[in-house]
């Protein structure tokens, strides 16, 4: 029992972490996992969950969608917030990967 609180409240800490990076700032997964010191899939997670608080609180997650860099696709209807592993029209692997912002 005492693990599974300790875990909670280490999520909880990163998420606000998270949230506190992400106020007025576009950062990129890599990014907010080099700041706070965690793997880059784990973010992902955390931004799910995040996404869903922020909604109470009335504010949101902006999504500035992937983009590729060879033919300047945009990757506007995705709903994941990982970044894609590869272009749809050119299918070259060289992308500009998500950025994400609270507002």
């Amino acid at each position: 029992m005492k693990k599974q609180l300790s875990e909670i409240e280490r999520n909880q800490t990163v998420r606000r972490s998270i949230i506190e990076l992400l106020s007025g700032k576009e950062l990129s997964a890599r990014e907010i996992s080099a700041a706070i010191g965690i793997r880059e899939k784990e973010v992902f997670d955390h931004l799910t969950h995040i996404e869903k608080s922020l909604q109470a609180r009335k504010q949101r997650l902006v999504i500035i969608p992937a983009q590729c860099l060879s033919c300047d696709y945009v990757f506007t209807d995705r709903q994941r917030l990982s970044k894609p592993g590869r272009c749809p029209r050119c299918k070259h692997e060289h992308l500009a990967d998500p950025l994400y912002q609270i507002l």
